[in-house]
């Protein structure tokens, strides 16, 4: 199977905001999963591109948990499994999120933007 943004068992995404700064290029955007969703409210992500990092957040549900399988698959496993972030009452998990972080040599950030946009399927330039 073809690990292309173009496989049609891919997610897609639609970015949102991009802001470049100098040490940090962040992200944020809606990913679309390759099944037929049941609800209309979109996935949303937000992601962090550091200079040695890249940091992920995305609704803990059945779509977030789904969007990271597949981004663990084209990226690899993260040395630490995703945390769980619960807002609001800690009682409830109403707007829990999943943070992710993958790490990346210091002189791996080209090698790692390059890999988000064939996974995202467009340019992370302005």
């Amino acid at each position: 199977m073809p690990t292309t943004a173009t496989a049609p068992r891919d997610w897609k995404f639609r970015l949102l905001h991009r802001e470049a700064r100098p040490r940090r290029l962040i992200l944020e955007g809606h990913a679309s999963p390759p099944y037929e969703r049941p609800y209309h409210d979109e996935l949303f992500f937000y992601a962090v591109v550091g200079l040695d990092f890249l940091s992920l957040e995305v609704s803990r549900d059945f779509d977030g948990e789904r969007l990271l399988d597949y981004l663990f698959a084209q990226l690899g496993a993260p040395e630490e499994p995703p945390r769980i972030q619960v807002g609001g009452r800690q009682d409830e998990e109403e707007g829990a999120l999943l943070l992710v972080e993958w790490r990346f040599p210091a002189g791996g950030r080209p090698a790692m933007l390059r890999r988000l946009e064939e996974i995202m399927g467009q340019s992370l330039e302005k």
